[in-house]
């Protein structure tokens, strides 16, 4: 039975109990089959349109599939293209807007981020597609359509120790607009502090005899409830962080060039994951003090030793750069404060900065980089706009 349509029904309606195992045998096989799967979950809960999936011709989509990825088609010994790959790949074929909409924009990150910037509260989607937008009311407790119990909102802080007990991966994801911050308590007791503008899949709960494991697209802190038999793994893009229990931050916007694991306490190994091919292993112990960052162009690891305060004072609400680029900093800003930035004074871009802002309204921040260098800028709500030094616009700050 063609997955697609699998697909396409599991979002849509019920699926019969073999549909249902057909289904969870193919998200199985691969972390990229869940990744998909994820991705068109998402744009149909954001009013994507997925009806192409039902009139799928597998043949001539992979035909398309062919003429997009010869130069980086995956061949095993037999000279085949993997079947995890192919079923992958039609899939991200299938959606209306454009056959490989989703391989250029989706697996960039350039949905999920365009996504993030553009919503105004904290959402959370459930396994059958039910969106839940949290209101300002402190406790929320949240269940699903058939009232099972998942978890208990409290303030900023979601918890699911105490839901009802699953026999299945149940997956819930949670999404942070860009100036807010939020925290998950796993139901293995898990703390997950979720930085602005990020997103985190994750079971419901954990199951005996399956590793815990996370996907996570931004920025996380992680402290994680020790269980030898059961290991604990952070996927973002082609980086798995794997732990028994320990304290560390992962950063992994998708418009960032790195991937960057900082550990704080205990140990943990970051590994390329299988979704890539790799002539040579690329996996790193990380001892407490350090950092391992992961290049997403080179598919290259490094580590060295850092100051991890600079890479968790988040949590306590500062914002904290060192000799960092300003079109860098143009996005820390962004999702710190919820703004959008308009730089049109290119000869910015490159110039660095070391600041830490912590209480500093975002036109106190804008005025630290003018004394340093001397800039106009506008400010229209939420918009942001940092003017050409031959501008003749008038500015409003």
């Amino acid at each position: 039975m063609e997955i697609a349509f699998l697909v396409h029904k599991n979002l849509t309606s019920t699926l019969s109990h073999s549909e249902k195992s057909e289904l969870e045998r193919w998200l199985s096989e691969s972390e990229e089959n869940q990744f998909l799967f994820q991705s068109i979950e998402n744009f149909h809960n954001n009013g994507g349109d997925i009806s192409a999936l039902t009139e799928l011709n597998a043949e001539d989509a992979w035909k398309k599939v062919m003429l997009r990825y010869t130069s980086n088609k995956k061949v095993n010994k037999h000279g085949m293209l993997q079947g995890t790959y192919k079923y992958a790949a039609i899939l991200i074929i299938a959606l209306a807007a454009g056959y490989f909409y989703w391989s250029v924009n989706f697996k960039s990150g350039k949905v999920v981020e365009e996504m993030v910037q553009s919503q105004q509260g904290i959402v959370l989607v459930l396994d059958n597609g039910e969106k839940i937008e949290f209101s300002s009311s402190d406790q929320q407790e949240l269940v699903d359509k058939q009232g099972n119990k998942l978890g208990q909102r409290s303030g900023r802080q979601l918890n699911y120790t105490h839901n009802e007990t699953m026999d299945e991966l149940v997956y819930n994801t949670l999404t942070i607009p860009n100036g807010q911050r939020f925290d998950i308590i796993l139901s293995d007791n898990s703390h997950v502090y979720l930085n602005a503008g990020s997103s985190l899949r994750y079971p419901v709960t954990f199951l005996p005899g399956k590793k815990r494991q996370v996907y996570l697209q931004g920025e996380a802190f992680f402290e994680v409830s020790k269980d030898k038999d059961h290991p604990f793994v952070v996927t973002s893009d082609n980086m798995d962080v794997e732990v028994l229990g320990t304290k560390f931050n992962v950063s992994a916007y998708p418009e960032e060039e790195d991937i960057s694991t900082v550990l704080v306490e205990g140990s943990v190994k970051v590994n390329a994951n299988q979704s890539i091919d790799l002539d040579q292993d690329h996996s790193l112990l990380l001892i407490p003090g350090h950092m391992a960052q992961w290049d997403k162009k080179s598919k290259s690891a490094q580590m060295e030793k850092v100051d991890t305060d600079q890479y968790t004072s988040w949590m306590q609400g500062k914002l904290v750069l060192r000799g960092m680029k300003f079109r860098e900093i143009i996005k820390k800003l962004e999702r710190h404060y919820g703004v959008i930035i308009d730089n049109k004074n290119e000869s910015l871009n490159n110039r660095t900065f070391t600041a830490t802002f912590d209480v500093e309204s975002m036109e106190e921040v804008l005025n630290t980089f003018v004394s340093e260098t001397k800039f106009e800028y506008r400010i229209e709500g939420k918009q942001i706009t940092i003017l050409n030094n031959q501008n003749q616009e008038s500015p409003m700050k």
